[in-house]
């Protein structure tokens, strides 16, 4: 094992020679492949903060540790993503460092520019490019995770990012490509890195599993390709617009919005392009988003290209809400995960909600036809996944079964949870494949008590259609019935049609 304290025993100490706060970052990365990898990046991260604030530290040394250091990292970096992507056992405390790699480097760059730009003779060379092109990635790379959890980016993050792309934009190399790391992978230009993360913007993520959420932000490299920036707006009526001079995220361009930071792009060269690839689906997956993008089924690829086909749209989407909606202010008890919601069920199905049960975590915000809008004020964060069933229990409302369809975390603290209502008052009910196994849960809402007048019977993952016969035991009766048909897949349950059998005798 390699000795983390001795290795950082010079930067770790009082003031010291600016080579010193650079050679042993240097040293660190060299030390890589016999470390454990996140702890190692953690050091690495100290070090380009000490770096960042030794002022003593000359142009040159500071540009080319930061290269080096961002060059040889980047792939534990990567690793540390997909595992947090892919829901790995702890991967979620990987999350700060993830997002402190990408801040610290961020200013390092940022230093560096400064610092070209107050020397006798400022020049972009190709090494400052390399260093703007990967601030500009690593900021970006900030707001794109913001969208993944669900937080939207405040205007000061998306200001640093105009910032830089303002500086590359002066230096007049904001459509040159570059290849931000290994000689042989794709390059981009910063001006397609900022269009895309504001069509991602555009795409109003906060419904969208994490999956559909990066899928959309690499599809998006192909799809902006032949898209540019320009100063001024056309005379088309479809267009998007960001003000470099302004701390706003990017948005359909309105009546007025005019100034010397606004850069505009076309919206119908967009959906075009969309439009094109809808029809591509139509035929087949295209053989280059297979290699390119995450594995998923070819119908949650239509829809997900139906949706942004609307979200992209002209008016935004607004004109497809389909149930208007109403405000409602209201307590409410409630419970999230199919598994905790068949556990309440059957302990507390029939006990009334007393007022020692609510309490200001959860509330009723509005209501509609199809749904309800809620807030969440606790600390379970992590647990709102898009898909997942809820159960909400109102006063003098009968229980309502859900799916998590929306979640936003508000900057101001507390999170935003759009749900849509499957029916009221769900049965727990137990399943078993034999005498002797061991029983499992389902939930099932009679057709009376559903939206869509279709009955509701929501069984684990594990079983599908071919599970052969089954026993379901409910209000002391038992029944023999077969899964026939996969209705819906939620993130931690299926929804599923069956036939009845027979009634078991007791």
């Amino acid at each position: 094992m390699i000795d983390l304290k001795a290795i950082f025993r010079a930067v770790s100490g009082g003031r010291r020679p600016s080579a010193d706060t650079t050679e042993s970052a240097t040293r660190l990365v060299n030390t890589l492949p016999t470390m454990d990898s996140r702890p190692a990046l953690v050091e690495i991260i100290k070090a380009v903060a000490r770096i960042n604030k030794d002022v003593s530290v000359t142009f040159k040394d500071r540009i080319n540790t930061l290269l080096y250091v961002d060059t040889h990292s980047a792939s534990i970096h990567h690793h540390l993503c997909l595992d947090y992507l892919a829901g790995v056992p702890r991967a979620r405390t990987y999350l700060p460092t993830i997002l402190a790699y990408w801040t610290e480097l961020t200013n390092g760059y940022q230093l560096c520019l400064r610092q070209s730009q107050n020397s006798k003779t400022p020049q972009m060379t190709p090494t400052l490019e390399l260093a703007a092109g990967r601030a500009l990635h690593h900021q970006l790379s900030l707001i794109r995770w913001s969208a993944l959890r669900y937080i939207h980016a405040d205007g000061s993050t998306w200001l640093q990012a105009y910032r830089l792309y303002s500086l590359i934009e002066q230096a007049g190399f904001q459509q040159k490509p570059i290849t931000l790391y290994q000689p042989d992978a794709e390059s981009i230009t910063p001006e397609r890195m900022l269009i895309q993360a504001a069509m991602l913007h555009l795409a109003q993520t906060d419904n969208l599993v994490p999956i559909e959420i990066e899928a959309i932000h690499l599809m998006l490299s192909r799809l902006v390709d032949d898209v540019s920036l320009a100063p001024n707006a056309s005379n088309s009526d479809f267009q998007y617009v960001i003000n470099l001079d302004l701390p706003a995220a990017p948005q359909l361009l309105r009546r007025g919005t005019l100034g010397k930071g606004c850069r505009f792009w076309s919206g119908d060269a967009v959906v075009n392009r969309l439009a094109d690839l809808i029809l591509d689906f139509d035929q087949e997956v295209p053989a280059n988003f297979k290699r390119a993008l995450p594995s998923m089924p070819a119908e949650t690829w239509r829809g997900l290209l139906q949706k942004l086909s609307t979200r992209w749209s002209q008016d935004g989407g607004k004109s497809m809400r389909r149930h208007e909606r109403l405000t409602a202010s209201s307590m409410a008890k409630v419970e999230v995960g199919f598994e905790r919601i068949a556990h309440h069920l059957r302990l507390s199905r029939n006990v009334p909600l007393g007022d020692e049960q609510f309490s200001d975590e959860w509330r009723v915000t509005d209501s509609s036809e199809a749904g309800v809008g809620m807030t969440y004020l606790g600390r379970d964060v992590d647990g709102l996944l898009i898909g997942r069933t809820i159960w909400i229990g109102t006063r003098g409302q009968p229980a309502q079964l859900g799916i998590i369809r929306r979640v936003q975390r508000l900057s101001e603290g507390g999170t935003k949870v759009g749900v849509e209502l499957l029916g009221n008052m769900p049965l727990p009910v137990q399943l078993s494949e034999s005498i002797n196994s061991t029983p499992f849960n389902g939930i099932y809402i009679t057709q009376n008590n559903t939206r869509g007048g279709r009955r509701v019977f929501l069984v684990p993952n594990k079983l599908s259609s071919g599970s052969g016969v089954l026993s379901l035991s409910a209000n002391g009766k038992s029944y023999q019935i077969r899964i026939t048909e996969l209705v819906a897949s939620h993130e931690d349950c299926q929804q599923v049609e069956f036939d009845t059998l027979e009634r078991l005798t007791s």
